[in-house]
């Protein structure tokens, strides 16, 4: 035991040197970081106009009044900061060094590899905009819902909101581990990408069966539906229950298929 929480402390303070020097390299070039931070303001505003339409229109949808759509668009716009500035660019760039054998200098570092590729990179531009925007939308529908501001809520809530993040790390690693086996796995990628807009709507306007696939086949939905519908106490237990163990599922899949693939790597010498 002694020596997992060695390991983990190990991972935890390298992981904040990455973060460090992630930021160093991009204020290398401030004009590319402050650009970045505003085509992402301008991808938001487009996200935003969904609230103006809802508040606009002041009807009720599937018994979602534009106040609870405000908490579920909060959240995903949160949860698209953590995705694009911690994940996404990790996963695109996975691709590239199994192609072109980037992956043997990782091979040579004494930590994780999986750790060191798909967790190297990070954007804190990109996550500054959406987590306080999406903070902000959050916080005021909370406050116009008169959801209780407790232990047990918000901590639920940020819990809720952890397991949102591990299975986006590991949904959308999967079809870039497939690039260990197929040369081009672009295609498989952007089909599943276009999958994360899904989640900027409550999955009650969708039908029953697609409801279903998107919780329990592809748990897109469990990513920005579970934490709200926990806040709004709307959660049954098979929910709860599926929230519980799909991260440790996703997680064993990824790790399983990381091995795999490994063992399937021709590095740039071969």
């Amino acid at each position: 035991m002694a020596a997992v929480l060695r390991e983990i402390k190990k991972h935890l303070t390298l992981y904040g040197l990455l973060i460090k020097f992630s930021v160093m390299s991009q204020m290398e070039y401030r004009s590319n970081f402050f650009g970045n931070m505003a085509m992402e303001a301008g991808y938001l505003l487009v996200k935003l106009s969904y609230v103006i339409v809802i508040y606009r229109s002041g009807v009720a949808i599937n018994g979602f009044s534009p106040d609870v759509f405000l908490l579920f668009i909060g959240t995903f716009v949160a949860l698209t900061g953590v995705y694009a500035g911690f994940f996404m660019i990790n996963d695109y760039d996975l691709r590239r060094k199994i192609k072109d054998g980037d992956l043997d200098v990782l091979l040579t570092k004494p930590v994780s590899l999986q750790f060191m590729a798909t967790l190297r990179q990070a954007d804190l531009g990109i996550f500054g905009v959406d987590a306080v925007a999406g903070g902000i939308m959050i916080i005021i529908a909370w406050g116009r819902l008169k959801l209780p501001v407790t232990v047990g809520s918000v901590g639920g809530y940020l819990g809720f909101l952890a397991i949102s993040c591990l299975v986006s790390y590991s949904l959308f690693l999967l079809p870039q581990i497939l690039s260990f086996w197929f040369m081009n796995t672009s295609a498989i990628a952007e089909i599943t990408d276009s999958f994360w807009d899904f989640n900027n709507l409550p999955m009650t306007i969708y039908t029953q069966a697609i409801q279903l696939i998107g919780v329990f086949v592809l748990p897109i939905f469990v990513i920005s539906n579970f934490p709200p519908l926990f806040a709004l106490n709307r959660m049954n237990p098979v929910y709860i229950a599926w929230a519980a163990a799909l991260p440790l599922i996703l997680l064993g899949l990824v790790r399983l298929l990381w091995q795999r693939g490994l063992k399937a790597y021709s590095s740039a010498s071969s």
